[in-house]
């Protein structure tokens, strides 16, 4: 509850004091405190329970009053491509493999270093705006760039370099020059990713060894990027599982299903991270638990790419088999909003009405995933994921001063069922006040939504792409 206890007359100092307020721990105990109180000391949380117990221990250099507002771990975002197409661009009416050959590959080579750049400090503002403290990007081109762009923001990320060897059975569908090279390439690219990320020396960017999958890579490529994982103390993530159609190419291929060929080749460890995995049977959710692999459960992306998700997805069963499941957004054309509170909606009640089971995945495993469960999946649950003494001062405070949020009597069901991200009043990354008063304390919103539009209008331009509404538009 508290760093230490102390019988001095005078408070202990502290740089942010937060009294007041619904305190959702995540502890152990999952306790919540009715009217709570954080203690901030640096970048690590000192003091965090009951405002009684603590109102006297401690005097903030900034104090927030939360009274009756509702303070959170910081979200994690499991599943968040910087490496984005043009929002809103993408065709109509393709399913996942389609839209990846028809816009998105596309559209990714075409991106330049400054694009790169742009859209790293777009996207990571935004995720920071609706709450989100910690994001995975599932590989990214012109990484030095996008690194410089991250950091300017104060996120926290886990990120690598966009890999694969056109070696799968998806191979002959790809851009035939774009990034193309061999097995032993492609893992010297993903150490080298590694090593400029360590480099770079920043504490909230961890490295990542990125590779595409959905099958694009060779099983030489997806066992090594496993091992090398493991190797390095890193984590492998990839794209699997994520549609029917990519079942039919690989039972084609190999006589076995996507997650199935991968456990058989030895390509799942406890390092590695799959995304999506909307296409599995139950009989594999004991291959992930087995090998302690992790996965984001990615629900908006689901439904707009016609996933199958209410049909093929396993999520509640993954959860009691003990899988670490994050909750992610995708890309922009993929989700289109990386609000992980409305995220966690949608994997509340997708699997109940799926499984017409009304506890098929309750408030507080969605709130799990969108915080402890994220952290858990992507190996920083020592330092994330909950509020906890010792742990980093990541946090978000909701105003609840609003129709969906009143009236107020379970927190956690009116976060989930209730609220969106444009609730987060205040958002404090390792200590740092990054949100206050629904605006960005250290970066400029309106220039970056402003680059970002001219950037993706570049992008399109450059790709022949020309979005417009399906109605008829008048001058």
């Amino acid at each position: 509850m508290t760093e230490a206890t102390s019988s001095a007359a005078e408070p202990a100092r502290a740089d942010i004091v937060i009294r007041g307020g619904w305190l959702i721990t995540l502890n152990p105990e999952r306790e919540i405190f009715r009217d709570g109180l954080v203690a901030i000391r640096g970048s690590a949380i000192v003091a965090a329970g009951s405002r009684r117990e603590l109102d006297g221990a401690y005097r903030g250099d900034t104090e927030i009053d939360a009274t009756d507002q509702v303070i959170l771990p910081g979200m994690i975002n499991g599943h968040r491509h910087i490496l984005s197409g043009a929002r809103g661009a993408a065709p109509e009416g393709l399913v996942t493999l389609d839209v990846l050959r028809a816009f998105f590959y596309p559209s990714f080579e075409a991106l330049t270093e400054e694009d790169m750049h742009v859209y790293a400090m777009h996207h990571s503002a935004e995720m920071l705006r609706f709450g989100t403290t910690l994001y995975e990007e599932p590989g990214c081109t012109h990484l030095d760039a996008v690194l410089e762009g991250i950091a300017a923001t104060g996120i926290r990320c886990r990120i690598g370099p966009w890999t694969w060897d056109h070696g799968g059975p998806s191979a002959a569908t790809l851009p035939s020059g774009w990034l193309r090279m061999t097995c032993d390439q492609a893992v010297e690219r993903l150490k080298d990713g590694v090593a400029t990320v360590r480099a770079f020396g920043n504490p909230r960017i961890r490295d990542a060894v990125t590779i595409e999958g959905v099958g694009t890579c060779s099983d030489e490529l997806n066992v090594g990027a496993a091992q090398l994982a493991a190797e390095l103390d890193s984590l492998c993530v990839l794209h699997k599982a994520t549609s029917e159609q990519e079942v039919e190419l690989e039972l084609l291929a190999f006589g076995h299903r996507p997650l199935e060929h991968m456990y058989r080749i030895g390509a799942l460890n406890e390092h590695v991270f799959l995304n999506h995995m909307t296409s599995i049977e139950v009989r594999e959710v004991d291959m992930l638990a087995g090998t302690g692999a992790r996965v984001s459960n990615n629900p908006s992306s689901a439904l707009r790419l016609s996933k199958g998700t209410t049909q093929t997805g396993k999520f509640p069963e993954m959860l009691a088999a003990g899988v670490p499941v994050a909750l992610g957004t995708d890309a922009e054309n993929a989700s289109n909003f990386h609000d992980i509170v409305r995220a966690m909606y949608l994997a509340a009640v997708l699997p109940r009405d799926a499984r017409r089971d009304p506890r098929a995945i309750t408030v507080e495993q969605a709130v799990e995933m969108a915080t402890l469960g994220g952290a858990v999946a992507m190996r920083w649950e020592d330092e994330l994921g909950s509020i906890e003494v010792g742990k980093q001062a990541d946090l978000v405070i909701f105003d609840t001063n609003d129709f969906d949020w009143r009236p107020l009597h379970n927190p956690l069901t009116n976060l989930v069922y209730n609220a969106t991200g444009h609730s987060v009043e205040t958002v404090i990354v390792g200590g740092d006040v990054m949100l206050r008063h629904k605006e960005l304390t250290k970066l400029d919103g309106e220039e970056l939504r402003a680059r970002a539009q001219e950037t993706d209008r570049r992008v399109l331009g450059r790709i022949g792409a020309q979005p417009a509404p399906a109605w008829p538009v008048r001058p």
